[in-house]
């Protein structure tokens, strides 16, 4: 039996209980991410499980606008807090799988969802449920990052490892047009990056 985490006490106990914003794993791999985004710029960016906001907050330089969501509430309390100052930065409750707010008319979506570090904390049903909402949130022309770390939390349903590979194959099946144009196989961490064009 698993056993996820109360994500709301963990973060009441410590404000950044896995270090994002000092680990050198941490560092480097938002290093590594954002290297190997395809675009110098995006509209609207969404982070479906944003933590502390230490991602939201980059991807801020990258994007017109970022929606930065999380299940736990002392997380969207640090998110806030720590884009404070960014205006292009907006920070909600929700928890996955469910659709987001989509971004302001004539976007057609996200044209740029990063799922980070939490979808091994989801069930089997409502993983599925949540890689058709991050597909039909996108825009026509898009792009979706999965990383996560390789191995398997204690509290987790699957390793990093199996839960990037089934969110790629997912994506990538026929029909959602997605392709894989980045990977990034890691002795710490997994990363796809994952682009849709315009029919």
């Amino acid at each position: 039996m698993i056993n996820v985490p109360d994500f709301d006490a963990l973060y009441r106990a410590d404000p950044d209980p896995w270090q994002v914003a000092g680990s050198f794993y941490e560092q480097r791999k938002q290093a590594v991410l954002l290297a190997c985004l395809t675009r110098p710029r995006y509209t609207a960016a969404w982070d479906p499980g944003c933590g502390t906001g230490e991602l939201a907050a980059a991807l801020a330089d990258r994007t017109g606008s970022v929606l930065a969501t999380d299940s736990s509430t002392e997380a969207v309390r640090l998110t806030a807090r720590r884009c404070g100052g960014l205006g292009t930065v907006v920070v909600a409750p929700l928890r996955q799988p469910a659709d987001p707010d989509r971004p302001g008319e004539g976007t057609g979506g996200f044209d740029l969802t990063v799922v980070a570090e939490f979808a091994y904390y989801l069930t089997a049903p409502d993983r599925a449920a949540f890689w058709d909402v991050v597909d039909a949130s996108s825009a026509p022309t898009a792009e979706i990052v999965i990383v996560h770390w390789r191995h398997r939390p204690h509290d987790a349903y699957l390793s990093g490892l199996d839960v990037t590979a089934e969110g790629t194959r997912r994506l990538t099946e026929a029909g959602h047009r997605w392709e894989r144009r980045v990977r990034h196989d890691d002795q710490d961490f997994v990363l796809d990056v994952l682009v849709r064009e315009a029919a």
